[in-house]
């Protein structure tokens, strides 16, 4: 079956989801729109970078799938947080991005030959990367967030999740 010997890390891939929506749940407008930290982004603003994010390397991990070594463009990512009126954006909608998002990437990596797992891309900020090497930094990259969304919530005075 093509694609078996990384199921595990792509049931991992999609594993964070459910728990990004209980580190969200039962926040409210304001909460979610608060910056609690000092110097950090609201909770809304970590969820749309999440999006933004899932955006850009789901389209880069394409491009290693279907061309011969692309150049990846890497982005700045506190540019898109300052310039994109992400506090104007649904909760729900942004969610419902990322996890249609991952789902589609989860089928399409399922059907890849272990081979492709080894193609390369050439990215701007990186260099080389290799398809498995993208979708490892994936992984942990929703992870990561729901620990600083957990000190959000610590600062807000709301409960653990």
């Amino acid at each position: 079956m093509p694609g078996s010997s990384h199921d595990a890390l792509i049931e991992d891939y999609l594993a964070s989801l459910p728990r990004l929506r209980r580190a969200v749940a039962g926040m409210t407008p304001d909460q979610l729109r608060a910056r609690p930290v000092a110097g950090k982004w609201s909770t809304l603003e970590v969820v749309c970078h999440l999006v933004d994010s899932e955006q850009a390397w789901c389209h880069r991990m394409k491009r290693v799938i279907a061309e011969d070594r692309p150049l990846l463009i890497g982005y700045e990512e506190t540019r898109f947080t300052a310039g994109l009126p992400y506090h104007e954006n649904d909760l729900e909608e942004e969610l419902g991005l990322l996890e249609g998002m991952r789902r589609q990437m989860a089928r399409i990596l399922r059907s890849l030959p272990d081979a492709a797992w080894s193609r390369t891309g050439v990215h701007s900020e990186r260099g080389l990367i290799t398809l498995e090497e993208m979708l490892r930094a994936e992984v942990e990259h929703v992870p990561h967030h729901i620990g600083t969304i957990a000190e959000k919530r610590r600062a807000l005075g709301l409960p653990s999740i």
